[in-house]
């Protein structure tokens, strides 16, 4: 504890313990050019461990080193520094992602405002840092000292990015490959049964022709053949008739109906019009913007959007059915040159019986050929449906592994259980402070903004309760530290308090509220640190007073010449045995 007047340098000097951790040098002009260094002593893991940062007066550059285990290490920037007293109290610092959208990593500077609340400033909002580069920074330091997974790993973000990538790359893939599909299923029957009746028709067309090879009747066997032929084709001419015939009679009752979605269109732009005439009247509409035809724009809207994709429908439609047509048309034709030419070798009282026979085999051959191409055919697109089903379950799972890089926070089950934990804890020290008119319906989101029933911090303290402010930030802090002692192996095992705002709070609040502290702190190896101006609070055995130690012109002062050091009697404990 320290303890003195107001201007005895209280602040400086806590103020120099959290510079020796990584914080800015903020001192006067006075400190600055007197002092040259700032020496921590402290132990971790039962091992000496010291620090000497560097005071800059002009330049500003960081200089630091660290003595740990007969080891000294030196430093020249917070960077450097930090990481090396990471490393040294077992800690991995995380790659997260700056407010920049960049790499960064939490320095010590970023991490100690969970534990140190400097005087003034800290005491109004649950976390204060120097600054503020990290994205949802006090989530991220808060899960960081607690050993969970960051918020915005940069790992993350990156692997993140590339997921992206591979699904925009899947989706090319997946629109050609439904292209081909398209290309390949059109005027193809590809159901189970047509490939049933095709294979059939090819086992049966091969019998035919070796039936005709052995016959003995040439001429007879060859004659028959062609008559079945003829038969054959003039019912696959007419069954290709009647779908064209259907066909065209689709393609005109389409554009029926696409000529009375257009009037309807139409007709949907002149109420429009009419409404924006109906609007200028100011007899009928006074205000700009009245919104007394809102409710008829919005509608005009979607109606006509509805119209204009039905149009789309009709028009790919369409365009589907014409397709269909033309292929009729030139599978009419061919089916018509091969009747005449059946007919003509049938009639034709110069063909002979090997001729009759040649034309049958030719003719078979040929529905042989057309009905083993459309089973290639068939095939080749069950080949093409599966690869697009494996492009599309390739995608499904790339959007799985996005939806799981991206919802990481909601999905942290530790980091949901140590939310519930703080709010009953930040309750437990509200009531120790005995917070008044402040809900204990406490709230805390995935950024670790805490609301009481609904108010932030901010807005409570902008209602002018500054004390209650306080408070809260007071009952944050005991519960964060509580929660964090938990884990006996977790290396920052303190709270500095810089002289709370003690006009605000009452002296019988202060004293539970920092006697529970202390008593956790006991049970949990921890330190409590607390600079005080009025407050003296009770010290015991295991306790330490730090009063100011040299003379000054009108109280003892904590900084000061080696030759105004006073004696034990005049002020109170020196530095270097109080430290």
């Amino acid at each position: 504890m320290l303890f003195a007047a107001n201007g005895s340098g209280k602040s400086p000097v806590v103020r120099m313990l959290a510079s020796a951790l990584g914080f800015p040098n903020n001192f006067r002009a006075e400190i600055l050019e007197r002092c040259n260094a700032v020496v921590l002593h402290a132990e971790s893991g039962g091992k000496p461990l010291t620090i000497r940062r560097a005071l800059e007066t002009k330049n500003g550059q960081f200089y630091a080193t660290i003595d740990f285990d007969d080891d000294q290490t030196e430093h020249h920037s917070e960077a450097s520094f930090s990481g090396a007293l990471f490393q040294l109290l077992g800690l991995k610092p995380p790659r997260l992602v700056s407010t920049k959208g960049e790499e960064t990593k939490p320095y010590i500077a970023t991490l100690l405002p969970l534990f140190y609340l400097i005087q003034g400033h800290g005491y109004s909002a649950a976390y204060r840092a120097p600054n503020s580069f990290i994205m949802d920074q006090f989530a991220e330091m808060v899960r960081f000292a607690f050993g969970l997974n960051p918020k915005h790993s940069f790992e993350v973000k990156k692997t993140l990015i590339e997921e992206k990538s591979a699904l925009e790359a899947q989706t090319r893939k997946i629109v050609a490959a439904q292209r081909v599909l398209e290309y390949q299923s059109r005027g193809l029957d590809d159901s189970d049964s047509n490939q049933a009746a095709l294979q059939l028709r090819c086992e049966n067309l091969v019998q035919q022709i070796e039936g005709l090879r052995a016959s003995v009747d040439t001429k007879g066997t060859a004659s028959s053949t062609l008559s079945e032929l003829l038969r054959q084709k003039e019912m696959q001419i007419r069954v290709r008739q009647l779908e064209l015939f259907e066909l065209q009679n689709r393609v005109a009752g389409i554009e029926t109906i696409r000529a009375e979605i257009d009037g309807e269109v139409k007709t949907l732009s002149l109420n429009e019009e009419a409404r924006g005439v109906f609007t200028s009247f100011q007899e009928i509409c006074r205000v700009p913007n009245c919104g007394l035809f809102l409710g008829s724009s919005e509608s005009y809207g979607k109606n006509l959007l509805y119209l204009k994709d039905q149009i789309k429908d009709l028009e790919r439609n369409s365009q589907r059915a014409e397709i269909r047509a033309e292929q009729l048309k030139e599978r009419l034709e061919e089916l018509s040159a091969e009747r005449q030419n059946l007919i003509e070798s049938l009639e034709s009282p110069s063909t002979s019986g090997i001729d009759e026979l040649v034309t049958a085999v030719q003719a078979l051959t040929m529905q042989l050929v057309d009905a083993q191409s459309e089973l290639a055919r068939i095939l080749g697109l069950q080949e093409e449906r599966s690869k697009l089903f494996k492009l599309e379950r390739e995608r499904d799972l790339i959007q799985d592994r996005i939806e799981g890089l991206t919802n990481t926070a909601r999905g942290d089950h530790a980091f949901n259980d140590l939310r519930r934990k703080l709010r009953e804890l930040t309750v437990k020290w509200m009531d120790m402070l005995d917070t008044t008119s402040v809900s204990r319906n406490v709230d805390i989101d995935l950024n670790l903004r805490f609301t009481f029933g609904g108010e932030t911090l901010e807005t409570i303290g902008s209602g002018g309760t500054s004390s209650t402010t306080s408070r809260l930030v007071l009952a944050i802090h005991a519960a964060l530290l509580e929660a964090y002692l938990a884990d006996k192996t977790r290396p920052f095992r303190f709270l500095i308090l810089d002289t709370p705002k003690q006009d605000e709070l009452h002296t019988a609040d202060l004293a539970r509220y920092l006697t529970e502290l202390e008593r956790m702190c006991e049970a949990n190896d921890a330190q409590l640190l607390f600079s005080s101006t009025e407050y003296d609070h009770p010290t015991g055995k295991q306790d330490k007073r730090w009063l100011p130690a040299y003379r000054g012109p009108e109280k003892p002062m904590y900084l000061g010449k080696k030759s105004d050091l006073l004696s034990n009697g005049e002020g109170g404990r020196a530095p270097h045995d109080g430290a």
